[in-house]
């Protein structure tokens, strides 16, 4: 019984390390999101966003300021050739919290005043 006890501990701790996620291999890059209709780049630094739609042209700028190794605040400062004025967006942040990675990308949570979506990226192919 008491050997049961330590496997189901054992087995417990490998099953948490396993699924442990890696949010700093996410921190930085370029990813793509999975949805078939949302075309656009991502690229990011530790402390900017650039998504880019290879389609419309539209180009989205941010800051990012990371609160922890999972969460960060990304804030918009320009978009370039939206096709309406989109000044109202400059300003805006969005929370983004990362819920869960693996090997091929990452899935977030993300909110706003006008938003709540979990998303899911992949890294981009180069």
């Amino acid at each position: 019984m008491k050997n049961c006890i330590y496997l189901i501990l054992i087995i417990t701790c490998f099953n948490c390390k396993a699924q442990e996620k890696k949010c700093l291999d996410y921190k930085t890059g370029n990813f793509n999101y999975v949805l078939e209709n949302r075309p656009e780049l991502i690229i990011r630094t530790d402390s900017t966003q650039i998504e880019i739609n290879p389609i419309t042209k539209v180009e989205a700028y941010s800051s990012i300021e990371w609160k922890s190794d999972c969460e960060y605040v990304m804030t918009y400062t320009k978009i370039l050739n939206y096709p309406e004025d989109a000044s109202h967006m400059i300003g805006q942040a969005i929370n983004v919290e990362i819920i869960s990675t693996d090997s091929k990308g990452y899935k977030v949570h993300a909110t706003s005043p006008r938003i709540d979506n979990i998303l899911e990226f992949v890294k981009a192919e180069k």
